[in-house]
């Protein structure tokens, strides 16, 4: 996702994460804050975080010798 529709996202959903803090504070239907909560998280955190997913690297597996020597002599 581009850098500045990026920071734009996340801004609209800190809003909505923000305005249903404030439902509760203010006493609105559960309802309707909880929707506001639902909308605003997901596109507060979504972005960087299936950025992050995207980024990943996989580990290469670990040679059983390395594995074992961890363990006792009697385990092996």
């Amino acid at each position: 996702m581009k850098r500045p529709l990026l920071r734009v996202t996340q801004l609209v959903g800190f809003l909505l994460w923000l305005a249903s803090g404030v439902g509760l504070l203010l006493g609105w239907p559960d309802t309707a804050t909880s929707l506001l909560f639902l909308a605003g998280l997901p596109l507060f955190q979504g972005p960087t975080a299936v950025a992050a997913w995207r980024d990943r690297k996989p580990n290469p597996p670990k040679s059983a010798e390395e594995v074992l020597r961890w363990y006792p002599k009697w385990w092996a």
